[in-house]
């Protein structure tokens, strides 16, 4: 019984430090409402607003909404949504899968340009690291990494302390390779 009643209690605790809501940029500043920076990891420089009209994404509703109150891509998907958009295009003998990076390469080139953003783990010396990385699908090249530890015990895993500096990193990404995204600092 007492073994039931702390697994029970660590998973309320975890789930508790995960929460995950939507928040909007701050019009002031122009970025989600957080202290805690994120650590880049890899930026390139390119020239963002040639790629701004369609971006692929997780089926997260936490990123999709992120996404949007960034407001920065014309159009954002998530893999199901390309697998459609590729079949209503006629282009599946092109493009017979997206699920792994050589059919979103075919998708890149078959359907039309596009970036992709995605959530990756990285481990190190028994610590966890979020990862966004946002990739250029023609080339398969990484142009933007940032990352954030994942502090399950001090700091927690939450808005505030994960999530919000990695969208934060992401929305500086934009602010220094785009000239017509709406706001700067």
């Amino acid at each position: 019984m007492t073994k039931r009643i702390l697994l029970l209690s660590l998973l309320v605790f975890l789930a508790s430090c995960t929460s995950m809501k939507v928040a909007p940029l701050d019009p002031n500043t122009g970025r989600f409402p957080t202290k805690a920076v994120a650590n880049v990891v890899k930026s390139e420089k390119v020239e963002l607003d040639e790629l701004r009209s369609l971006l692929l994404l997780p089926d997260n509703d936490f990123f999709k909404g992120q996404i949007r109150n960034i407001n920065y891509f014309d159009k954002a998907i998530t893999l199901d949504d390309l697998e459609t958009l590729i079949v209503q295009n006629d282009l599946s003998d092109k493009v017979p899968s997206v699920r792994d990076k050589i059919g979103i390469n075919k998708a890149y080139k078959a359907y039309k340009p596009f970036l992709w953003l995605r959530f990756d783990v990285r481990e190190e010396n028994g610590k966890s690291y979020g990862q966004l990385v946002l990739t250029k699908p023609d080339t398969l090249e990484d142009i933007f990494i940032v990352e954030k530890h994942f502090d399950y015990v001090w700091a927690g895993v939450n808005d505030q302390n994960t999530w919000y500096p990695l969208f934060n990193a992401l929305v500086d990404y934009i602010d220094e390779n785009s000239g017509t995204w709406a706001y700067k600092k």
